[in-house]
């Protein structure tokens, strides 16, 4: 896989990770000064650029809820354009990046409201548990919940599922995306109402410890790009799984590892070049296609993981964007309705 997705650093991005600090090797010692740096770089810097395409207050609706789940409640954000009463859009459940540690919903709230009324869609944003104070499966568990709150709730947050209904997320929020699709063939709330697309920004796949033997020579990124791009090395990945203590060989983990990827939704996936978990999108990739699943992948070489989110006025990073939205429009018209 390494051999066909160069790291040499894109050279708009090159001078720019340059000028990065360098990040600590691992996040566990501070995890409060963690997530305030985490918020700084990821969160504020992307909201800046996010606020000058802002679209007008007048043009969306948002509307907070609250979910119960095991040992308390989780909040969802719903996002609409705003349109007659009695019109409806597909769906788009997103759920956010950061190691599992770090986020929440004000993480992508301005690209949301900017994807609602872009491609005319309703979304929901999850507030999912972090670790390590809640630890796997939590955070997984409080997203299912939430999508299922979604389906129940269709008609009241204006939704028509026979529209689109697609499930999106960046990062750990791509793994979560990832296997709740594979959970959502066992259920027969899905069955009636079908998960008809899914996007899966630079996902995490696989745990390196649970690779399969017989990837092992094609899945280098780990160690390739183990210390490149300034924004994930490899420390920081491994810190992510060490907190969330989850087993690595587990699929509701490592969603590389299930059995069957037949009858999984239509997928995009974007992939970048300098990433320690590229090889995870790739070989993903891989099987949805190996299983007949129809699939469209997206590489961005020399691309550090999420890099959209600190250097967004790139070419590379208006480009990703762009191809999100054109992802997205690919799913939706595969939904049943558009058919």
């Amino acid at each position: 896989m390494a051999s066909h997705h160069a790291t040499k650093p894109d050279p708009e991005l090159a001078p720019l990770m340059e000028s990065l600090p360098n990040p600590p090797l691992t996040y566990s010692a501070a995890l409060e000064a963690s997530r305030q740096q985490y918020k700084m770089i990821f969160i504020e810097i992307s909201r800046g650029h996010q606020r000058l395409h802002l679209p007008s207050d007048a043009s969306y609706v948002t509307e907070d809820h609250n979910i119960p789940v095991e040992e308390g409640d989780i909040a969802v954000r719903c996002y609409r354009p705003v349109a007659n009463e009695e019109d409806t859009f597909p769906l788009l459940f997103w759920t956010h990046g950061g190691g599992w540690l770090f986020g929440d919903l004000d993480s992508d709230d301005y690209y949301l409201k900017y994807l609602a009324v872009s491609l005319r869609i309703v979304i929901v944003n999850v507030d999912y548990r972090l670790a390590p104070e809640y630890p796997f499966p939590a955070g997984l568990n409080d997203c299912y919940t939430a999508l299922r709150w979604s389906v129940y709730n269709s008609r009241r947050i204006r939704a028509d599922l026979s529209k689109g209904f697609i499930v999106a997320g960046q990062s750990v929020g791509a793994n979560f995306t990832a296997v709740l699709s594979h959970r959502a063939k066992e259920d027969h709330i899905f069955t009636q109402h079908p998960i008809t697309g899914q996007a899966l920004q630079m996902p995490v796949t696989v745990h390196p410890d649970a690779v399969p033997e017989e990837l092992k020579d094609k899945m280098t990124a780990f160690e390739q790009n183990a210390k490149t791009g300034s924004i994930l090395l490899s420390s920081h990945m491994r810190d992510y799984y060490d907190m969330l203590q989850a087993p690595p060989a587990d699929p509701e983990l490592s969603p590389l590892l299930q059995p069957s990827f037949r009858g999984l939704p239509p997928a995009y996936v974007q992939v970048c070049g300098l990433d320690p978990v590229r090889d995870d999108g790739i070989a993903y990739t891989e099987k949805l296609k190996a299983a007949g699943v129809p699939t469209m992948c997206d590489v961005y070489p020399g691309a550090p993981h999420c890099f959209q989110l600190v250097f967004p006025d790139t070419n590379i990073a208006k480009k990703l964007d762009e191809d999100l939205l054109k992802g997205i429009r690919w799913l939706l018209a595969r939904a049943p309705m558009t058919q």
